[in-house]
């Protein structure tokens, strides 16, 4: 694994994988809920001043950038 980052960082059309959760037990269980796990691959679909629009899986999320901060990612590059 090379260097991280928060997932609030990348731009929208980013690539990345997920490296780990700097968040409290409470919302570290509602982000793997959601897909958030190591090694799981997520793509920025749109980021503004107030959130970030993500796309994991089948399902996209609208997170705030306070979350956003609290997911580590890795390996980023841009989707084809």
């Amino acid at each position: 694994m090379g260097a991280t980052c928060p997932l609030a960082f990348l731009l929208p059309g980013s690539v990345a994988r997920i490296a780990g959760l700097r968040a409290g037990k409470g919302l570290q269980t509602r982000l793997f809920g959601m897909g958030f796990c190591p090694d799981a691959s997520v793509t920025v679909v749109t980021a503004d001043r107030g959130s970030i629009v993500v796309s994991l899986g089948d399902a996209r999320y609208a997170l705030s950038k306070g979350v956003a901060m609290k997911i580590l990612v890795w390996g980023i590059g841009e989707s084809a």
